[in-house]
């Protein structure tokens, strides 16, 4: 989603439920991981189409 360095403050993503190329992903479970400074924490979403 973001791949980047961003400054301190409070930020909203949405991910559309696509790949990098465009193409809808199929429904199931996704892990995506944050990270603030040493502070690593993954998490999981659920996709239903």
């Amino acid at each position: 989603l973001v791949d980047e360095e961003l400054a301190a403050g409070r930020y909203r993503k949405t991910w559309e439920g696509r790949n990098d190329e465009g193409q809808r992903m199929a429904s199931g479970v996704y892990v995506y991981r944050l990270r603030a400074g040493e502070r690593v924490e993954s998490r999981r979403l659920l996709l239903l189409k």
